[in-house]
């Protein structure tokens, strides 16, 4: 999120905070091509950044990686880091490129307590007019995949939230990417939030919601096998299943990963260089 922080000797940026104090777009651009540059050395094609949330609540405890509190601003600096990350035509089988997701789709980071990942009251005027901007100038930017919110908007976890994921992402603002869940977040429906009463009902509630790629730190076999139970049980469409697979296949093919699955570190003699310190 401020660079390939999770390899040894990467360059390492300020967070996004302070970028977007700095107001300066080609800046911001640079770093994200740089950050795409040592990211693809490490063999990585993805990365799950930028932050996109508005951050005007002080006490959230990831205020510091968003681009502030000023929809405009964050939608510029979004829009750079993006181009950053993809390049300007968005080729991101280039190989110093790597797909962006944007996060945390959507009013993550003004929680009524404060606290991560719990539930926020917002308006329709305040989801449409502050906390969308950044992310519909990212997608039109064409950002490849998008990242849910961990908590709740109004009550209704983001990840069982069929009319912000499918009805506005993808119907309305026609996104055509993959949509991936955050860590552990479809089985946090049943552990957590208590909506479902079974991790089989969670999964459920996911993929029909419009969720494309789950992200099961632990326990994927049970995702995969509840998730092949309810479509022959027909509680999840084969037309679901058929959406999320393109969008998922399309992002890697894409990415070059079938021609290319591998880098190697020897051909990006620029990581970690001077000149990009």
């Amino acid at each position: 999120m401020h660079g390939e922080t999770f390899t040894a000797g990467a360059t390492l940026f300020p967070q996004e905070i302070a970028q977007a104090a700095t107001r300066n777009r080609e800046l911001v651009r640079r770093g994200g091509e740089i950050t795409a540059y040592e990211t693809r050395a490490s063999a990585i094609p993805w990365v799950f950044s930028p932050v996109l949330d508005l951050g005007p609540d002080p006490r959230s405890p990831r205020q510091w990686e968003t681009f502030g509190e000023d929809p405009y601003l964050g939608a510029e600096m979004g829009v750079q880091t993006v181009k950053g990350y993809e390049g300007a035509h968005n080729d991101i089988g280039h190989p110093e490129h790597v797909a962006a997701s944007i996060k945390h789709f959507l009013g993550y980071q003004v929680t009524q307590a404060g606290k991560d990942r719990t539930n926020a009251y917002l308006s329709t005027e305040a989801l449409y007019e502050y906390h969308l901007a950044a992310f519909k100038a990212a997608i039109a930017a064409g950002a490849h995949t998008i990242m849910l919110n961990s908590g709740l908007v109004n009550g209704v976890p983001m990840h069982a939230n069929y009319e912000l994921v499918t009805k506005l992402l993808k119907e309305k603002l026609g996104f055509r990417g993959l949509v991936v869940t955050d860590w552990q977040d479809i089985e946090n429906l049943q552990t957590r939030d208590h909506l479902a009463a079974t991790p089989k009902e969670a999964i459920m509630l996911a993929i029909n919601a419009g969720i494309d790629m789950s992200m099961p730190p632990y326990q994927y076999e049970q995702f995969c096998d509840g998730l092949t139970e309810l479509v022959h049980e027909g509680k999840v469409a084969q037309r679901r299943i058929d959406d999320a697979t393109r969008r998922i296949l399309r992002v890697k093919m894409e990415s070059g990963l079938f021609e290319r699955p591998m880098t190697n570190p020897k051909d990006y003699p620029e990581f970690g260089s001077p000149a990009f310190e």
